[in-house]
């Protein structure tokens, strides 16, 4: 009967361990992807950006 229950114990911490695995590496995958596409984003830093300059010059 002991037995039993620590085999249940042991899959179960197996099973969340495999989920906390997967969402590490979910996440780690989607901030891989975020830093390739670098230049893609740009972040709210208060400073006036260049391109931003160009586009409104682009359209008078």
């Amino acid at each position: 009967m002991e037995n039993t229950k620590n085999q249940n114990k042991t899959a179960g911490n197996i099973k969340i361990g495999l989920i906390l695995c997967a969402a590490v590496t979910l996440i780690f995958a989607i901030t891989i992807v975020k830093l390739k596409q670098g230049s893609l984003l740009q972040g709210y830093d208060h400073v006036l950006r260049q391109n931003l300059v160009e586009k409104n010059e682009e359209k008078k």
